[in-house]
């Protein structure tokens, strides 16, 4: 019997303890805490409208056409309305009715798609550079080494029972250095002298006590690799806090012993073991590339050259391009993706890869098919577009408190008011129309403290709460600002305490502070995140 068939075998009592929960649940004889721990570890959770969210795991956000067509049909079978984009590169099935979460979990499994490690205190899924593999700048293609991780460490049961959840990413070259950076484990792609390996970070993370990582080593040879995964997976497990929740995650193990003692712990775990890499499978881009529909559709249209200008991006092969689609929330209705799996078909495209950013990326399309997706879009899937060009399509925001249990403000909603004050600025300035495009993406909303949509990291963000003002209970958004991950500078962005906003005040709150940036960068043409971080150093003096 196959490694993977024996595993599941293994799991199988624990699918088939969810539903009964479920069905306990449903009966009011367990609470939503006995529920929440016999489904997270799996990434599975209730939400808000009595339906469940499972979380489909996916290595870089990448899922073969095959496997997204896979996708669409089980969404169809088990009456699932929609997915949902994680900042973590997941496909998220929302909706999903009580009685069927053990049926929609077989047949994924059954396609060889998985969500052991969706969540709880788990080793979680493993984030990797968008354009790994594809880019000009790629140092080497990590997603095949992210993968062979993701394959040996779902048998290894330690790392699916921590403390708290353990977080890894893999960048394929410094411009993506800021995906490792804030991970618990984070590897970026490096060369040194014709052989390939990983410079390791580790010890950062967001949430409560963000922190950026430290360099644990310099260089790291690709065949030590899952050796140093596993040794980080046995340190936490034997010396992670079990019982300070707050305290549990693996930077307060680091901080607590101080990075040079953390890495000496490190290094005896890692030398005592004689473990070797599981297989890796490199990606053969140029058999794809071969796959790809060319056409001879011609436009001409301002708007399409709009569209080309923020979607697509160049690649290191010869007329292949990427292209962004923009999703709006990171939501996508069963319609809508059965869609994009035709128009994936029509262009010969064998690959899809979920952003940090909620969006999804084409990586291999034929320079040649732009206009024929641009007119497919604007017939079928028109939102796409809207959004490509709409300041509401670049911010990032979480799910927001109308889906999540935990959730207090409607990040979503906030948003979407967010982007429509942007838009009429663009519009009162025409000439940095651009500008506010770009520069949108750095705002991020978060309906709570568990900050997923990644605040500790924005130039702008605001984490949701609710405040007494003058003996009444207000909806709020607590700000932070001035964070900033380059190759010359790191910092958490800061928590400013006494800027605490009701949430109808945020739109034009956000508005005043681009104009005060726009006012900047006419006389010296900086990014947005260079100036919230100045502004920070500026009126609150803190690095």
């Amino acid at each position: 019997m196959k490694r993977i068939e024996q595993k599941l075998l293994e799991i199988e009592k624990e699918y088939v303890e969810l539903q009964d929960g479920i069905e306990k649940y449903v009966n009011n004889e367990i609470t939503y805490t006995d529920l929440k721990g016999k489904g997270s570890k799996f990434g599975i959770y209730e939400q808000k409208g009595k339906t469940m969210m499972l979380r489909l795991k996916a290595v870089g956000g990448e899922l073969s056409t095959r496997k997204l067509k896979d996708l669409e049909n089980i969404m169809r079978e088990e009456e699932i309305p929609y997915i949902h984009l994680s900042t973590r590169q997941n496909y998220q099935l929302h909706g999903v009715d009580f009685s069927k979460v053990k049926s929609t979990i077989t047949k994924f499994n059954e396609k060889k798609m998985y969500f052991r490690g969706g969540g709880g205190n788990t080793f979680r899924s493993i984030l990797v550079s968008t354009y790994t593999g594809i880019s000009k700048k790629n140092t080497f293609d990590v997603i095949p080494y992210a993968r062979m991780i993701e394959n040996e460490v779902f048998f290894y049961d330690k790392a699916f029972n921590f403390g708290r959840k353990l977080k890894v990413g893999f960048a394929n070259n410094l411009e993506d250095e800021f995906i490792v950076s804030i991970q618990d484990l984070g590897f970026i792609a490096r060369e040194r002298n014709g052989k390939k390996g990983f410079r390791v970070y580790s010890g950062g993370g967001m949430g409560r006590g963000s922190k950026l990582g430290y360099i644990l080593l310099e260089f790291l040879p690709e065949e030590e690799l899952l050796k140093a995964v596993i040794a980080i997976v046995d340190i936490f497990s034997e010396h992670g806090d079990r019982i300070n929740r707050g305290k549990a995650r693996l930077r307060f193990l680091v901080e607590k012993l101080g990075i040079d003692e953390f890495r000496k712990m490190f290094l005896e775990y890692f030398n005592k073991s004689n473990i070797e890499n599981g297989d890796i499978s490199l990606i053969a881009y140029e058999d794809k590339i071969k796959k790809l529909e060319t056409f001879n559709d011609a436009i001409k249209s301002t708007n399409f050259e709009e569209w080309k200008g923020i979607c697509v991006k160049e690649t290191r092969f010869k007329d292949i391009v990427s292209l962004a689609l923009y999703v709006k929330n990171g939501d996508l209705n069963l319609e809508k993706l059965s869609k994009l799996n035709n128009l994936m078909v029509k262009i010969g495209a064998s690959l899809v890869r979920a952003t940090i950013n909620q969006n999804l990326v084409l990586p291999l399309v034929h320079v040649s098919a732009l206009p024929f997706i641009y007119n497919y879009l604007n017939n079928e899937i028109s939102e796409i577009l809207t959004e490509t060009i709409s300041n509401r399509g670049q911010l990032r925001a979480c799910v927001g408190s109308k889906v999540c249990m935990i959730g207090i403000q409607d990040s979503p909603i906030i948003a979407n008011a967010i982007g429509e004050e942007l838009d009429s600025l663009a519009k009162e300035f025409p000439k940095y129309k651009n500008v506010i495009l770009r520069e949108a993406k750095n705002i991020r909303i978060s309906g709570c403290g568990s900050m997923c949509a990644g605040i500790p990291i924005a130039p702008l963000g605001f984490v949701g709460m609710k405040k007494n003002i003058n003996g009444k209970i207000i909806d709020c958004m607590q700000v932070h600002i001035g964070g900033i991950l380059t190759n010359s500078i790191e910092s958490i962005a800061l928590e400013v305490k006494n800027l605490i906003l009701p949430i109808d005040e945020i739109p034009l709150f956000v508005r005043r502070t681009f104009q005060d940036y726009l006012e900047v960068f006419e006389n010296y043409n900086i990014n947005f995140t260079t100036y919230m971080y100045e502004r920070r150093l500026e009126e609150f003096n803190q690095e």
